[in-house]
């Protein structure tokens, strides 16, 4: 008993008795607030580059003006590819996938149109038309496609999204050589085919298919994380709906009859809904196809060989029309590059404001036909 009291004297002492001295304890503290002071500055210079203050982030010129609910605070955020708000500034910015996607009758329902923030409609050989969808790396798409071959104005499109990847199944043998001259960030089907599949429902070639998985894992591999820069891009903005004069159809033939596009206004959604081989066009098991602007870019098309592939001029400029908001508006189109947007002027050379939402390029040729019909 008195070996247990005196261990719990010792012990009582031991906490009493002052282990440091006065000059110990100063250094002690000193340290102590430098370690801290270390953190702090580590924190918020870790917040300052991370991009978590707003300030450095990379937003939209009309980000916050572009419609009264962002002026009363309901959108932070637009996103540069289509105007659209989004949820938060990583976003705004970020890395695009351009996907070939055949339009041929036989290829028909296509798959993933309908999430394709722009699109782009040109025709190839036989004035058959083929589309070129682009998309935000970051969309949720499960099937995309028929993909088909590359042809050479579709890459002077392509560029004017910065270094997007380009989904492919092979080419011309002009948009090959021009693929690898440009430095495209290529996948083509025939070199990293396991980014695709082939499915047993179509026959050949109609049945090569890929997903927003599948193209997320190839940047993953052979992409970097350096994000595009889109703010020299298309101007996005409200407009009143259209109550006098409106256009309420648009008719295009790229020579062939069996192409027949259409889109119709519909007042209501203030959208324009897209008909072709006389139905509504849609994805496989989906909503039919729709607009919130509908560029119409007037080309100059020459066949260049006995296959009766294209060479269609994109540099430079030409005629054309934007159609939104029910109006029509008398446009000139201008590239200065094959690595520059094209613009789109008014009459007053004032450059027009798209409605933020999906955008379909209709390019028609001196082969093809327009035809808008006027609300009475």
């Amino acid at each position: 008993m008195k070996c247990v009291q005196e261990k719990r004297a010792a012990l009582l002492q031991w906490l009493k008795k002052p282990t440091y001295d006065s000059a110990s304890i100063l250094y002690i503290l000193t340290a102590f607030l430098g370690v801290v002071a270390f953190g702090l500055v580590l924190w918020f210079g870790v917040q300052y580059f991370s991009g978590v203050d707003s300030s450095r982030t990379i937003v939209h010129p009309l980000a916050g003006r572009d419609t009264e609910e962002d002026e009363e605070g309901k959108c932070m955020f637009t996103r540069l590819l289509d105007g659209v708000c989004v949820q938060t500034a990583d976003d705004v910015s970020g890395r695009h996938v351009a996907i070939m996607i055949e339009n041929h009758f036989e290829a028909n329902p296509l798959s993933g149109i309908g999430d394709a923030s722009v699109v782009y409609e040109a025709p190839v050989e036989g004035h058959i038309p083929r589309l070129l969808a682009i998309y935000p790396a970051t969309a949720d798409v499960s099937k995309v496609g028929p993909v088909r071959s590359a042809r050479p104005y579709y890459l002077d499109w392509v560029s004017e999204y910065g270094d997007p990847m380009y989904m492919h199944v092979g080419g011309s043998p002009e948009a090959l050589e021009k693929i690898w001259a440009f430095d495209i960030f290529d996948m083509n089907e025939f070199s990293r085919g396991w980014y695709y599949w082939r499915s047993d429902e179509r026959s050949a070639p109609h049945n090569t298919y890929t997903s927003s998985k599948l193209w997320n894992e190839a940047f993953d591999r052979y992409g970097t994380d350096e994000l595009v820069d889109l703010t020299d891009g298309w101007k996005f903005g409200p407009m009143d709906a259209c109550v006098d004069g409106c256009v309420s159809r648009i008719d295009i033939e790229h020579s062939l009859g069996g192409y027949d596009i259409a889109w119709e206004y519909n007042t209501t959604t203030e959208q324009y809904e897209r008909t072709q081989f006389g139905r509504v066009h849609a994805d496989a098991g989906g909503p039919g196809y729709v607009a919130d602007t509908v560029l119409l870019q007037r080309v100059d098309a020459e066949v260049v060989d006995e296959i009766g592939r294209l060479h269609i001029a994109t540099i430079g400029e030409g005629e054309g029309y934007v159609f939104r908001n029910g109006y029509a508006i008398h446009a000139t189109w201008e590239k200065e590059s094959r690595t520059s947007r094209t613009r789109w002027f008014d009459e007053q050379n004032e450059e027009i404001t798209l409605k933020p939402g999906k955008i379909w390029v209709q390019v028609v040729s001196q082969y093809g036909s327009v035809d808008v019909t006027v609300a009475e």
